[in-house]
């Protein structure tokens, strides 16, 4: 699995984390540390990472021992793929409160995409075993993910199932049991675990459409797969996601239709 691949399934995590701090915008001052963190956090879950970061960058002029700001901050680095400053913002998180669980979650994802797989390790189980940690099944799909990494797939659903225990409608965990049972070859299994995903979501995920898409070409269905990337691209949110979209369009188009299975 090629390392960017991992923050498609984990950064919406991270912005979701981010988004549960703060309040409203409307239930605070306009001008607060905390409004303006707000709408940073309202920039970074609509992918336009840029403003988000000159926001909270604003916010924690304001006030710079805020948390949910330099938690979201790490968030932004992240994202950006500038790794050390993303550290260094979560690591003040921890100094400031060593029970802010997603911090150590997040700092989890940084070390798997570093290679740093001990390190990772350490963090997600302080997070997944934290008995105050409201979102275990953040840290477990993380160490699914780093046994991923290790290609340990049985090791990965064993973390998939206990953060399904956890959670039994969160949809990170059942795109990744589809991630890694699609990896096993059973592509039956993983499309069933893809649209699972997509049923638990309010709105349409881009990267999940497109891993359903995948199968569905896998599985000689050129029409389908056609169908849910043109969905996928109407929805993908950064460029990266984009060019994934279309390197599997002109992968599908340029596969003859097996009109025995596309039904």
């Amino acid at each position: 699995m090629k390392r960017a691949c991992i923050l498609i399934v984990i950064l919406p995590l991270l912005a979701a984390c981010a988004k549960r701090g703060p309040t409203l915008p409307g239930q605070l001052k306009p001008g607060s540390a905390e409004y303006i963190l707000n709408e940073g956090v309202f920039y970074l879950n609509q992918g336009q990472i840029d403003m988000a970061r000159e926001k909270i960058q604003e916010a924690l002029k304001k006030k710079p021992n805020s948390k949910a700001a330099h938690y979201s901050m790490g968030v932004v680095y992240t994202y950006l793929r500038d790794f050390p400053a993303a550290i260094k913002h979560f690591r003040i998180v921890i100094s400031m409160d060593p029970e802010y669980w997603d911090a150590y979650n997040s700092l989890g994802l940084i070390y798997i995409e570093t290679g740093e797989l001990d390190l990772a390790r350490q963090n997600l189980l302080k997070a997944a075993t934290a008995d105050k940690y409201r979102n275990p099944e953040n840290a477990y799909v993380n160490l699914a993910m780093l046994e991923i990494k290790r290609e340990a797939y049985d090791n990965a659903l064993r973390y998939v199932d206990k953060g399904i225990t956890q959670n039994r409608n969160f949809a990170p965990l059942h795109n990744l049991r589809g991630i890694i049972l699609e990896k096993q070859g059973n592509l039956d299994e993983a499309l069933y675990h893809y649209k699972k995903a997509l049923n638990c979501l309010t709105e349409e995920d881009a990267n999940i459409l497109l891993n359903v898409a995948r199968v569905h070409h896998l599985l000689g269905q050129k029409n389908k797969a056609l169908d849910l990337l043109d969905q996928a691209l109407g929805l993908a949110k950064d460029e990266f996601t984009t060019q994934r979209i279309r390197t599997l369009m002109r992968e599908v188009e340029g596969k003859k239709e097996d009109t025995a299975n596309d039904n």
